[in-house]
């Protein structure tokens, strides 16, 4: 799976080039392929000129990895991203801007990057790239983080970096303070100031979903007022990061660069890295489990889901056994406790934790509870409804699915 890199001849393309060769020796890999995509009203004369220009920068190139030249007569963005696709690459580098003449393969990377299902790195600075190719010094990152799939294979292209080299990860999340209140299950407080208390459990929960080791990593949480890549960039900037790690929410017509990673591959000073949606990125890291939340009404079919949950959990970790009350609902809270501490199997060791909570939407107050408490999945028993029953009463389980993006074990009746 060779590394693709985009050339418009011209000596930004260059560096480009010069990471792409120091990457592959890194891995160990043979070949870089050098691709120029000529413009297909351009003249016979004109693409030998550019098959001349192409040659002599391979017959310049020296040592390993070796590079093959490809020249390909047709759009920037969908010849190089089918090429690319073809080859089964798994990564495309290109220079950010081009002082060329003719298609400036820099001006299309926000098209490349909206196509693919490669992902992309774009280069501003190679210097930093191959020193931590060559080991001279750790690559510092910032990896933006939100609750989208893509954010994961973010995450598992960066744990795979640190791997292979020295890698300073710096995690970013963007929070506005209305949605993380509601997140949380906290009352929203003014929509300008930062939230502390938001704060610490985001840079709680950033962590954990990193995962890995922590070594050399940090994360934050910045409150939004404006545009999210625009803080994005902020954050990189006042960390002095060499590039900055995102997803990119590929979309379709007019909007197919999602509106945060059009922000920073546009107006980044850092190379940016773009992984697509579609990546075929390979498993870096497992997520472990180390704690779970099992919402019971105290039914014996409710508290099956306890078991479920203790034989997910390692025996260091913590089980959240939590109650619902309807707000004016009346209940001996303290004897609810004492039946849910009750419910712990016997001989087990992890540590269990008993909530009664109140709220009169089951599903949403479950799902703010398990995010308070930071916990890596939910089990739940489902009373299994279907037809009108479902239709007049509804489902907690099928309810707390869409409240909550954490991974659901829903216990079905037999």
């Amino acid at each position: 799976m060779p590394i693709i890199c985009g050339t418009d001849l011209s000596a930004a393309s260059a560096s480009a080039l010069e990471v792409s060769r120091a990457l592959a020796a890194m891995r160990g890999e043979r070949e870089v392929v050098l691709v120029h995509i000529a413009d297909p009203d351009g003249s016979a004369a004109a693409h030998q000129r550019e098959r001349a220009e192409l040659d002599a920068i391979v017959a310049n190139t020296t040592g390993t990895p070796t590079v093959r030249a490809e020249m390909i007569v047709g759009s920037p963005e969908e010849a190089l991203v089918q090429f690319a696709e073809t080859e089964g690459s798994r990564l495309i580098v290109i220079a950010a801007r081009s002082a060329g003449s003719g298609q400036h393969l820099g001006t299309t990377a926000s098209r490349v990057i909206a196509r693919t299902t490669v992902p992309v790195l774009v280069i501003r600075d190679p210097a930093p790239w191959i020193a931590y190719a060559k080991r001279e010094r750790p690559l510092r990152l910032l990896l933006g983080i939100d609750d989208s799939a893509t954010c994961d294979l973010g995450i598992q292209w960066t744990q795979a970096l640190r791997i292979e080299g020295p890698v300073e990860v710096v995690l970013g999340a963007i929070y506005y303070p209305d949605d993380a209140a509601a997140h949380y299950g906290f009352e929203a407080k003014a929509l300008v100031d930062r939230d502390p208390q938001i704060e610490a459990l985001m840079v709680r929960d950033l962590l954990r979903r990193f995962g890995g080791s922590p070594e050399h990593v940090s994360a934050y949480a910045r409150r939004g007022l404006g545009r999210i890549g625009d803080h994005v960039l902020e954050l990189a900037n006042e960390e002095k990061v060499d590039a900055i790690v995102v997803g990119t929410g590929q979309k379709t017509g007019l909007g197919r660069l999602g509106s945060v990673s059009s922000v920073i591959v546009n107006d980044a000073r850092q190379s940016v890295v773009c992984v697509p949606p579609q990546a075929a990125i390979a498993t870096a890291t497992v997520p472990h489990l180390r704690s779970a939340l099992v919402p019971t009404d105290l039914s014996p079919f409710a508290n099956r889901a306890v078991a479920y949950a203790y034989a997910m959990i390692p025996p260091t970790g913590e089980v959240h056994l939590v109650h619902v009350l309807k707000d004016d609902a009346e209940g001996d809270e303290a004897d609810l406790v004492r039946q849910l501490r009750a419910l712990a199997p016997t001989g087990s060791t992890q540590t269990l934790h008993a909530h009664v909570v109140r709220g009169d939407d089951a599903a949403t107050t479950l799902a703010q509870c398990a995010a308070r408490h930071g916990v890596d999945v939910i089990c739940i028993s489902s009373h299994g409804r279907s037809g009108i029953a479902r239709a007049l009463v509804g489902s907690v389980a099928d309810r707390l699915l869409r409240a909550t993006r954490l991974p659901v074990l829903v216990l079905r009746p037999a």
